[in-house]
């Protein structure tokens, strides 16, 4: 399949999955968040990982909050994703919400002092997505900046559990990608793990 028929396919599951999220009421986020949160917390890799790299919440995207809180309750370390030239990211530890500011577009992210670290290879990244599929398979909004993050990264001491994060509807039987397409380890919904 050429590489113009993937763009038009992903362009055509952006729209859809845009509209589908417009609809959703002003308590979908936070419900779902909540659902995700008690999905990881009886998960035995979360309950190992020492860190966790999560996610500022934009909107249409399942809030991040009560895993925040669920990660400060027992004791991980937190790291927030920072945009950086070559729209790409880095993560830095934030100790609270007072220490993030907002960043390019408003997103709000861990303020120039908090320091960047490597992301070690036992964390936990949650990543957030307009699409999943279960083989691991994600579409972004379309700008690459988890892409590009994950592939400039040196994994060779071990590579850290991507986990897609999203709602129920937003689990395709196929999302289409291409090589520089970074694939999720796991994808989590308000029903639990997606598995094949």
């Amino acid at each position: 399949m050429g590489a113009s028929s993937v763009d038009a396919r992903k362009q055509r599951l952006r729209h859809f999955m845009r509209a589908r999220l417009d609809q959703l009421d002003v308590g979908s986020a936070r419900r779902v968040g909540e659902a995700v949160a008690l999905h990881l917390d009886t998960w035995a890799q979360w309950s190992r990982a020492p860190t966790v790299a999560l996610y500022s919440t934009l909107e249409g995207e399942v809030e991040c909050e009560p895993v925040m809180l669920l990660a400060r309750r027992m004791g991980k370390r937190v790291l927030l994703p920072r945009m950086i030239p070559g729209r790409s990211l880095e993560f830095a530890h934030v100790e609270s919400l007072q220490s993030m500011e907002a960043g390019r577009y408003g997103v709000l992210e861990p303020a120039a002092n908090c320091p960047p670290e490597r992301l070690p290879s036992e964390s936990i990244v949650l990543v957030p997505g307009l699409a999943f599929d279960c083989r691991g398979g994600r579409l972004g909004r379309g700008a690459g900046y988890y892409d590009r993050a994950f592939a400039a990264t040196d994994w060779s001491h071990g590579r850290p559990i991507l986990v897609g994060v999203g709602f129920s509807f937003q689990v395709v039987e196929s999302v289409p990608g291409n090589r520089a397409d970074v694939r999720m380890s796991r994808v989590v919904t308000e029903g639990g793990f997606c598995t094949e």
